[in-house]
């Protein structure tokens, strides 16, 4: 299970939204990561054991 980890700048602080619903497979998660980065989102994964591995590179502006 994976799900999509959000990271937004709010300020000076970076806050990181874990509330997206868990997608039964990497692909399925990678693929709905892609749509967002093309909208202008910063993604990570997150696996069901806890690791997160970030898709964007850099910080949210």
């Amino acid at each position: 299970m994976w799900k999509l980890v959000f990271y937004e700048r709010k300020g000076m602080r970076m806050v990181v939204d874990k509330s997206a619903p868990w997608l039964p497979n990497r692909a399925a998660a990678e693929s709905w990561a892609q749509f967002y980065m093309r909208q202008g989102y910063h993604i990570g994964l997150q696996a069901q054991d806890g690791r997160i591995e970030r898709l964007s590179e850099g910080l949210p502006g």
